[in-house]
């Protein structure tokens, strides 16, 4: 595919202080960067993307330097200074209706920027549009002279990419003739021609057709009223464009968002679901812990309660055996009479009486132990 080379010289600029305007639009960028705001009577600037435009003027040795602020002055202001620099060489008197400047501008095809370098608006131009633009500063350089070149400018800001080259017509035996340079249509087209194989001898798959603001001769200002119609034209377009971009990048956004969220409230979930899980494994210990500690509860019940048991039952037992024991040592008048009296072979029964208490009064003793067999009541115990 073959793309246009746009080259309109239509924008003069003569005596009358509009010099000055015109070096502010072309140096914008150096002059917001100083911190100078001057208007621009161009509504298609996006002053966003001043930044992005180069901006260069002649350093008089043979080069191009960016331009600054001396002594306070706007940067841009260095153009003016260049070009009273380059008008005292003249050595004529010049004429009311004396052109000081002609505009060059030099534009590749916008379709080429769509295809080739998409991104100009928010990075600039890459290496090939570099390329191109400095084959086509080459090729003014040549054909206008290195000095007649006040200062240029890429300017990034505007609908499409554009270089601009402010031309001051200075003969080199001094006189000030633009028509020197700027001959008529037929030279024109020459220069057209001239510009177009500058860059394609670059690379770029140059048309060689004569543009829409060549064939209609626009001035500048005709060129920048057509410009306005269709900026206006296009305006509602790029609008909902950019409605839809904002829209899709505000979609993206609640997206990311919403993955954010759910991500969050997953791990949440997580952790909740942990510390349940731990949260259950505690009260299930807690509880084997109680049923534990209830069990070993009721064992030592028990155990205390076997043990009251085995404590009352060894008192009771005690309890008899002293009862007995004291039986055995104090008996009735009447039954030691009887022991007395009564023989059995002829023997009295008292002694056999006897031998028995004492073996049944040891075998007490054996089992009540230690403990006293003493009864607070014999009486008591003898009417049981």
């Amino acid at each position: 595919m073959s793309y246009t080379m746009t080259y309109d010289v239509s924008h003069k600029v003569g005596r009358g202080g509009h010099a000055k305007a015109f070096f502010r639009h072309i140096a914008r960028d150096v002059d917001q960067a100083a911190g100078f705001s001057f208007p621009q009577a161009n509504r298609n600037i996006v002053t966003d993307r001043t930044v992005l435009n180069s901006t260069f003027v002649n350093d008089g040795k043979g080069g191009y330097r960016r331009p600054q602020s001396v002594d306070g002055r706007p940067p841009s202001d260095e153009f003016d200074d260049y070009l009273q620099q380059r008008l005292s060489t003249v050595t004529r008197a010049l004429r009311k209706d004396a052109v000081l400047i002609r505009g060059v501008v030099l534009q590749l095809d916008p379709k080429w920027f769509e295809e080739h370098n998409p991104d100009w608006r928010e990075e600039g131009l890459n290496r090939r549009a570099a390329e191109y633009t400095h084959a086509a500063i080459r090729w003014a350089r040549g054909e206008f002279g290195e000095e007649n070149i006040i200062g240029m400018s890429m300017h990034l800001d505007e609908v499409n990419p554009g270089l601009q080259l402010m031309i001051t017509p200075i003969t080199p035996d001094g006189r000030l003739a633009q028509k020197d340079f700027f001959k008529g249509p037929a030279d024109l087209k020459r220069q057209h021609r001239g510009v177009r194989d500058a860059v394609a001898a670059g690379g770029y798959n140059v048309e060689y057709r004569v543009t829409e603001r060549s064939r209609e001769h626009l001035s500048s200002s005709e060129f920048q009223a057509k410009a306005d119609r269709l900026r206006d034209a296009t305006s509602a377009l790029e609008f909902e464009l950019d409605v839809s971009l904002q829209r899709n990048k505000s979609l993206a956004n609640r997206s990311t968002a919403l993955d954010e969220r759910e991500k969050d409230l997953a791990e949440r979930e997580m952790l909740v679901a942990e510390r349940q899980r731990e949260a259950a494994a505690a009260q299930a210990r807690a509880a084997d812990e109680a049923a534990a500690a209830r069990t070993a509860s009721l064992r030592a019940r028990e155990a205390h309660l076997a043990a009251e048991r085995a404590r009352e039952e060894a008192a009771a037992e005690r309890d008899r055996l002293a009862l007995n024991n004291q039986r055995l040592d104090i008996l009735p008048p009447f039954f030691e009479h009887w022991l007395d009296k009564t023989t059995v072979k002829g023997q009295p029964i008292r002694k056999r009486f006897e031998a028995d208490r004492i073996k049944m009064r040891s075998e007490i003793r054996d089992k009540l132990g230690p403990y006293s067999t003493q009864i607070d009541n014999p009486g008591d115990a003898l009417e049981l």
